[in-house]
């Protein structure tokens, strides 16, 4: 077995773009990976990997995405992997990011990289996206991604010695990742940050965040998510009770002036996920 892991999930909506994801692993500078990928729904899927040169371990996963979540991640903290990858089956990657992951990850304990925005046909939508946020260049903490998020389970990687004795989803949760790498920070592991790797992060209309123009209905479910994601936080660490409130008063009090308001006044060029969505 090889020390590191790509962690991903398949399931039927995105079988369009899995060959674009395999392909992109299996021109990886570093080839010493397993894919480890849970399978949710596709039959055969074995008949994807024929003719290629990739490892694969396949498990067998079902339920809703929180307990597919629960489902990988207790598999992780059992398993004996040192680097566990993440990737998106919609996605496609850098020929470098398993290299510069695994490279990085002996300096520092979680990994994210940049993205570069595609759409369904591969078109690129934008430069390195995030190339502008210069707080990123700074220490990350649980400060860093209090009001939103940059580490995804598609753009990040972790040592295995991060992950918790346990770990399970609320839910409610829709915002996994970021619940996942808020309890993380919370224990102050070192962070950083690439600008050298790339996810090639799908524009569609399955996505839950993306580069769209934001409507007053997915403003609206976007605050429902921070709401979920405060209270669940606020359950296990107090400091996080005052946001979780502020954000159920602005809630009980949002309207479509609000959202006009709010939409008119962001400046925010190239915004992180969840960022738009302000008190």
């Amino acid at each position: 077995m090889n020390q590191t892991a790509f962690c991903s999930v398949i399931f039927p909506a995105n079988l369009p773009y899995f060959n674009d994801y395999l392909d992109s692993l299996e021109r990886q500078s570093d080839v010493n990976f397993d894919v480890l990928l849970f399978n949710d729904g596709v039959e055969q899927i074995e008949t994807y990997f024929k003719n290629r040169s990739l490892n694969y371990i396949v498990i067998s996963s079902q339920g809703s995405i929180t307990e597919i979540r629960n489902q990988v991640f207790s598999y992780l903290i059992d398993s004996k992997y040192e680097n566990i990858v993440f990737g998106d089956t919609d996605d496609y990657f850098s020929p470098n990011r398993v290299e510069d992951c695994v490279n990085r990850l002996e300096s520092v304990d979680i990994l994210a990289n940049d993205l570069i925005l595609v759409d369904k046909d591969k078109t690129e939508l934008s430069g390195a996206y995030w190339s502008n946020r210069l707080e990123l260049n700074e220490p990350i903490t649980i400060e860093s991604i209090k009001n939103y998020n940059f580490l995804g389970l598609g753009n990040t990687a972790i040592n295995h010695k991060v992950l918790p004795n346990q770990i399970h989803f609320d839910p409610n949760l829709v915002a996994l990742d970021w619940y996942f790498y808020s309890v993380l920070l919370k224990n102050n592991w070192k962070v950083g940050f690439s600008f050298d790797s790339f996810t090639y992060y799908r524009q569609h209309n399955a996505n839950i965040v993306g580069r769209k123009k934001m409507t007053f209905d997915e403003y609206k479910k976007g605050l429902n998510v921070k709401l979920n994601h405060y209270f669940s936080l606020a359950k296990d660490y107090p400091d996080f009770q005052e946001l979780a409130f502020k954000y159920l008063t602005y809630k009980e009090n949002f309207s479509e002036s609000n959202y006009q308001k709010t939409t008119q006044n962001n400046t925010i060029k190239n915004p992180f996920w969840w960022e738009e969505i302000q008190l």
